[in-house]
């Protein structure tokens, strides 16, 4: 819609000088920044330039109509219109008067401009001389602030936050005066018992520096007993420079964690390779694997390896955003901290994985265009482990880890080593060999056999549980126990101990 169509919609037609401010202002917008930076779209951001030239012309403007034609809430339009507005750099004018007006405050007018004239006297008294010139007392958040003090100490109820968005500032900002004020103009304001020395108020050094060039140390500066005192533009540096550095640590971990899975999975995997020439401790013979398998080696290779790559994508993701406050990252925790945590995860990546991986059984569409990639593999291998569908995978695996990770509270460090951990667990469970002294196989009922039967066609709709525990299997009711015998040529055999029912 064009600019002259919306002043026309806001009853501004005739105000051609108004108009062509708008438009000024609407092309400064678009070259400083884009609207999505604001968050408006191109007719908010032109009924907005058209207020802002309104109001500095002293045309009356009807906001209610520029709402309605902006199609956004109130509450937004005033956000967008004070984020334009400051980064337009348009000074908002409030007037004491007009505020006491609006707001039905009019006895309290001499009381807000004596504070203001106390509180600039004093201000500049706390500040050394060559940083006076400097102040700025004509940002409408001074104004706000002393209207609002005066209304609360005559117990006069005034809207804080209508406050805040007729002077185009922040909530932090306006805290920030407010205490400097009540601090400085005790007498005026009444909030103060005793007076204060004006150069006791650290605060009040910082809130009128607005270039970086001024906030710096003259005439041998201002310091605290602690020595001196950096500039708020220094410290916002410092804050950003150690944002920055907990971010870069955090997409480090992640990158630790993602090789180390990747190692561990193929480290540990080919140990099994190595051993997959002994035929006394397989549960299938070579020739079931190489009959019953409906896929080749070399397909599952190029399955895992585009599976870990979608999984180190996401994870490098879920660091980023998650972030970590830096603290967490140093902080030292128990062995009793680090055990809660490990079980806890394992707990949740066990409970979604079940969950996620019964009803990928029972849904036919889920089963026949995704899950059933997995059981190809009828005779289960090491590295086969994570060939899964990149749905699959990003459902079961990826999303199930960041619950465990997120949920568990561990630090990256802690999960580099539990992820490693279940990343082993689940290769063990697909090896397919029945080792004397594997520990997997003493301490988990969740074990190689116990997985094995889930891949067979009799128990394709039992012990769905993954890659720890048996407990929700038992729970509800598709545990599907077995034996294991020796088979006649060597090896072992797994054998289910009951009927089996389809559920």
């Amino acid at each position: 819609m064009d600019l002259s169509d919306i002043a026309k919609r806001l009853d501004l037609s005739d105000s051609k000088q108004v108009v062509r401010r708008a438009a000024e202002l609407r092309r400064l917008c678009d070259i400083q920044f884009d609207s999505s930076v604001i968050g408006v779209g191109e007719v908010c951001k032109a009924v907005i330039c058209l207020e802002i030239a309104a109001t500095s012309a002293g045309i009356l403007f009807d906001r209610q109509k520029a709402v309605k034609l902006s199609g956004m809430s109130e509450k937004a339009y005033t956000r967008s219109f004070n984020s334009l507005q400051n980064g337009l750099g348009v000074k908002n004018k409030l007037d004491v008067r007009e505020l006491a007006i609006q707001f039905g405050c009019v006895r309290i007018i001499p009381f807000v401009q004596k504070g203001l004239s106390l509180y600039k006297t004093r201000f500049l008294a706390s500040l050394l001389p060559s940083r006076r010139a400097g102040a700025d007392f004509t940002r409408p958040v001074f104004v706000a602030v002393a209207f609002y003090l005066c209304a609360k100490k005559h117990k006069l109820k005034v809207d804080k936050i209508k406050l805040i968005e007729l002077s185009g500032t922040s909530e932090a900002e306006f805290s920030s005066v407010s205490v400097s004020m009540k601090d400085l103009c005790f007498d005026v304001y009444g909030t103060e018992k005793e007076k204060k020395d004006p150069k006791e108020i650290k605060g009040n050094r910082e809130l009128l520096d607005v270039l970086p060039e001024k906030r710096k140390l003259e005439d041998d500066g201002y310091s605290s007993d602690e020595g001196s005192e950096p500039s708020m533009y220094k410290k916002r540096k410092t804050m950003d420079k150690q944002s920055y550095e907990s971010w870069k640590k955090t997409v480090v971990a992640s990158n630790k964690q993602t090789k180390a899975k990747v190692l561990v999975y193929w480290a540990y995997s080919g140990i099994y390779v190595l051993l997959d020439s002994l035929e006394k401790y397989r549960l299938h013979t070579k020739k079931d694997e190489d009959e019953k398998n409906l896929v080749s080696k070399r397909t599952v290779v190029k399955g895992v390896l585009l599976q870990q790559t979608i999984q180190a994508i996401v994870a490098i993701i879920l660091f980023t955003v998650t972030g970590d406050d830096g603290a967490a990252a140093g902080a030292k925790h128990s062995l009793i901290d680090l055990a809660r945590q490990f079980v806890t995860a394992m707990l949740v990546l066990d409970t979604w994985q079940y969950f996620m991986h019964r009803y990928m059984h029972h849904n036919k569409f889920l089963y026949k265009h995704i899950h059933s990639q997995h059981h190809r593999l009828v005779v289960p291998y090491a590295f086969g482990a994570l060939y899964n569908h990149p749905v699959e995978g990003l459902l079961l695996d990826t999303i199930g880890g960041a619950l465990s990770f997120l949920l568990s509270g561990m630090s990256p460090r802690a999960s580099i080593f539990f992820f490693s951990f279940a990343t082993i667990k689940t290769v063990d469970d697909h090896c397919g060999l029945w080792l004397p002294g594997n520990l997997f196989h003493v301490l988990f009922r969740n074990n190689t056999a116990y997985h094995d039967v889930h891949h067979q066609l009799y128990g394709n709709k039992y012990n769905f549980s993954q890659p720890f525990f048996v407990m929700w299997d038992r729970i509800l009711g598709t545990y599907m126990p077995y034996s294991l015998d020796k088979r006649t040529g060597g090896g072992f055999e797994v054998r289910p101990v009951k009927e089996v029912k389809e559920i």
